[in-house]
């Protein structure tokens, strides 16, 4: 879809600064549990991975976010410069091969070592989205970031023989950062940086960012057949053929265990996965999808295109956000099994002039519809069986600015990071819904209301989420529902000021509980569950 997202982010970029492998070792477009609340995990049963809701819940972010405040969610997309780790656009920088690389602290400063560790130490996933091609690469005309990563002016980008410097980047950011030391002579690091590697501070990297912008022109618009020649080289060096200059290159060649998220594109696109299958098909020795997870960004926008459909926004039911994702899951499960499938960009902006603003509901703010809407497109992706979510995005670009994407963050504007509805809605349900995974659906005795089903992965313990899906300011007073296997119940709800909800006790009585239902999702926790 045709956005002004890169125009956002390139402002938020400049109120930042200014402001085959081996097998050896935008701002515009987490942290530690509540006490009481264990960490989640990843596994559910011996040879079977799911991701637990409260890895599943994430947001785009930036490092100059407050870690505290990222707590609410507990996985971060973070968008990253390529150029902040090499040069921040001087001049003087002599690039590949010849990089002189800085993580801590970057070229702007800022210590990429310290944001990673201290995320993790506060049990905050991140993955960083890198982003946008280098000044010192060969440009013709006038330099773009978000032109294609080529090494040479008129290479063919169809050819992962293309993109050394670039794989020589993600090889260098997947040593520092993985799990794998790697030997010191391999490390292109400027004078006085920590030469370390090994770090374990990541399990994904994502590379680039809506690589199918087709509004910024050819020259930075990938086809599929380019972008996979690029993930090729990025992945494993094109199945190790990359050797010019005796430098290594892709991440697998750095940490096999790390996964190359393919950039997310920006729609659902699943013909653009199929052409890049096609490709890896034919280009590589060993067939392989060059990528661990398929990536999609999806918004709500009226005529379901984009900003030019004018508003309001729709829910995310009538976006059909779930019967969207489940054709996508349904594809990688026939296709390409064992790859992941993000959703890691949706929100809708609470400037009600916005055209990505919920339209009036009832006697509802902007805020609470915004928050609400968030919660019910979580729970829309997790239905689906997509594996992780990032909202669009941590903090507002600028609330009074009713262009779309300026105010869908979970907090104000950077220097005010004021939490927001959706900040206490979106972390009461990580925190409710922590170590749970989606069991499935119930019939509803109302045609309006949605039963979803979360079952813990250690216990009998389960939670049910109800809630009605329509966009009209409809309640149901005492509303039945059957809890067979329940011996206890409580009800969560969603309230402003609060990361935990409000808590009551219900009476079950032969196996039902009765409780008022609206378009904000309640939650029935239970001892046990089927």
């Amino acid at each position: 879809m045709k956005t002004n997202k890169p125009l956002l982010v390139l402002s938020l970029v400049t109120i930042l600064l200014f402001s085959c492998h081996r097998g050896s070792g935008e701002e515009t477009k987490g942290g530690a549990p509540a006490p009481g609340v264990p960490a989640g995990n990843d596994s559910v049963g011996p040879g079977t991975t799911v991701t637990t809701m409260d890895r599943f819940i994430g947001a785009n972010a930036f490092i100059d976010d407050p870690v505290d405040k990222l707590a609410a969610v507990g996985f971060i997309r973070e968008y990253h410069n390529w150029a902040w780790d090499e040069g921040d656009g001087a001049s003087n920088y002599p690039g590949f091969p010849n990089n002189q690389i800085k993580f801590a602290p970057s070229y702007p400063g800022w210590s990429f070592d310290d944001f990673y560790q201290g995320l993790k130490q506060n049990n905050v996933q991140v993955a960083p989205c890198l982003q946008g091609s280098v000044n010192w690469l060969p440009h013709s005309g006038d330099y773009n970031s978000d032109n294609k990563p080529l090494d040479a002016i008129g290479a063919d980008p169809t050819s992962p023989y293309s993109y050394y410097a670039k794989a020589n980047h993600l090889y260098q950011f997947a040593a520092r950062y993985g799990s794998v030391k790697v030997p010191d002579a391999n490390l292109l690091l400027a004078a006085g940086q920590p030469r370390l590697s090994g770090l374990n501070y990541l399990n994904y990297i994502e590379d680039w960012n809506e690589q199918d912008k087709n509004w910024s022109g050819r020259d930075a618009e990938f086809l599929p057949e380019e972008y996979a020649a690029m993930a090729s080289a990025d992945y494993d060096g094109h199945c190790n053929t990359l050797n010019k200059f005796g430098k290594q290159y892709g991440i697998k060649n750095a940490d096999p265990s790390l996964k190359l998220v393919m950039g997310g594109l920006s729609n659902v696109d699943i013909n653009y996965i199929k052409r890049m299958k096609s490709w890896f098909e034919a280009n590589r020795k060993d067939k392989q999808f060059a990528a661990d997870v398929l990536n999609f960004h999806i918004y709500a926008f009226k005529d379901g295109q984009s900003w030019q459909g004018g508003g309001p926004a729709l829910s995310p039911e009538d976006a059909r956000f779930k019967e969207k994702l489940a054709a996508v899951v349904a594809y990688r499960d026939q296709n390409l099994p064992g790859k992941e499938v993000w959703v890691s960009e949706f929100g809708w902006d609470t400037n009600p002039q916005s055209v990505l603003a919920p339209p009036p509901i009832g006697s509802m703010d902007m805020q609470e519809i915004q928050a609400i809407w968030l919660v019910r497109a979580y729970l829309a992706f997790a239905a689906a069986g997509v594996d992780r979510a990032q909202m669009y995005m941590s903090r507002d670009y600028d609330p009074n600015n009713k262009t779309w994407f300026s105010s869908t963050g979970l907090m104000g504007p950077k220097g005010d990071f004021t939490p927001k509805k959706s900040w206490y809605y979106v972390y009461t349900l990580k925190n409710v819904l922590t170590n749970m995974h989606f069991m499935g659906s119930q019939n509803s005795t109302d045609p309006n209301v949605l039963v979803y089903k979360f079952k813990d992965v250690a216990s009998s313990k389960g939670v049910y989420v109800v809630w009605a899906k329509t966009s009209k300011d409809y309640k149901v007073p005492g509303y039945t529902l059957s809890i067979p296997a329940a011996k206890s119940a409580q009800l969560t709800s969603l309230v402003p000021g609060s990361n935990q909800g409000t808590t009551q006790s219900l009476t079950i009585s032969q196996g039902t509980v009765h409780f008022d239902v609206s378009e904000k999702p309640v939650f029935l926790q239970t001892d046990a569950i089927n």
